[in-house]
């Protein structure tokens, strides 16, 4: 392994009261600026998949806990202080927690939830992509994706949501006689200007994962910013060229999870991270859609040798929160016993990793 633990980032996210652990991070910075510069007054916007909000017991047990599908945290500076983070959620006039985001789409159906996925800040509005989920389907998992929407909204000073709108985006494609799934907006990577990435071109890449027979490849597609909410100038990578039928996707590489992330480096090279059973692992590649070289595993997460209904998923980067010579990595974990959720509050929680970028660049 060439990555270490990032011990400072991992009791961030170790918490005993309020938000005490979720999946899904995502980070988004709220100046547009993705590079690696180590700013200090840079803030982030963190979004969650599911949540547990709870007390948690010296013994780390959890009590009066509640599940809710999502929530979000902001972050002042570019160090994991706790003091400079605030986790939100929303509440009824009792107080419960409540989902910040309940699907309410022309397309959604009653039971529906949101899983939310990658963003980005634009004219100082959020836009974070969502999976619109659905459950009664079979499986180990009982649920099974129903759609993609996009949120836009806006945060006040103190970092609360304000005026979020929902939209359906027809970017997810389904098609039941292959068993083939394209999903959209698991990863985004801004070459914008104000990105701050050498060789933008003013697009916004908006990657996702083509689900076939259990196995995951990359594909891609991309828009410029006036027109993200403009589905027909979307287009996307066929293998040779770009089309507006996303059923033309062609996979780029294989072999990633269904969360992940797509980092420029400052040689000009491409630095997807992505999650292969308990490894965490990249690719390299020479432009936003490949040629990618051979999978590198950079770490493997400890945690699963230590139970066997713990696993580990989803690694992405954050490279707006990494360091000149190190790339921040997390993963999340989780466990397919659920009481274990309670007994044991710190199995569900992100875990985070430096890569040094010596070594592979």
């Amino acid at each position: 392994m060439i990555a270490k633990r990032a011990d400072e980032w991992d009791k961030l996210f170790h918490r005993k009261n309020g938000w005490t652990g979720a999946d899904g991070i995502y980070s988004i910075p709220i100046s547009g600026n993705e590079t690696i510069n180590g700013s200090s007054s840079e803030k982030t916007l963190f979004v969650f998949s599911d949540t547990f909000i709870s007390r948690v017991t010296n013994n780390d047990r959890r009590l009066d806990w509640t599940i809710v599908n999502n929530t979000h945290a902001l972050l002042d500076g570019n160090m994991p202080l706790e003091e400079k983070t605030q986790f939100f959620w929303n509440q009824d006039s009792e107080n419960q927690p409540l989902t910040l985001f309940v699907p309410e789409t022309p397309q959604s159906q009653p039971g529906d939830w949101y899983w939310l996925m990658d963003g980005i800040m634009l004219e100082n509005t959020a836009r974070v992509f969502a999976l619109r989920m659905k459950s009664g389907v079979t499986g180990i998992f009982n649920f099974k994706i129903a759609g993609v929407a996009l949120i836009s909204f806006q945060l006040d000073g103190n970092g609360e949501i304000q005026a979020p709108l929902q939209e359906d985006a027809p970017i997810f494609y389904e098609n039941p006689e292959d068993h083939q799934e394209m999903v959209f907006g698991q990863a985004l990577m801004p070459m914008l200007p104000e990105s701050g990435t050498a060789g933008a071109d003013g697009y916004i890449y908006v990657y996702g994962p083509l689900n076939s027979a259990g196995t995951k490849a990359l594909i891609a597609s991309r828009i410029k910013p006036a027109d993200l909410q403009n589905y027909s100038a979307w287009r996307y990578w066929d293998g040779t060229d770009w089309v507006s039928d996303i059923r033309k996707s062609a996979p780029i590489t294989d072999g990633i999870s269904q969360e992940f992330s797509m980092s420029p480096l400052e040689n000009g090279t491409f630095l997807l991270t992505f999650q292969n059973a308990d490894d965490i692992c990249i690719r390299i590649g020479k432009s936003p859609i490949g040629p990618f070289g051979p999978m590198k595993r950079i770490y493997k997460a400890p945690e699963p040798s230590q139970d066997p209904d713990v696993y580990a998923y989803n690694a992405k980067a954050h490279p707006h929160l990494s360091r000149p010579a190190e790339l921040l990595i997390s993963y999340n974990v989780n466990t397919l016993c659920f009481a274990d959720h309670v007994i044991h509050s710190e199995i569900y929680r992100p875990r985070f990793i430096w890569l040094p970028l010596k070594e592979i660049v």
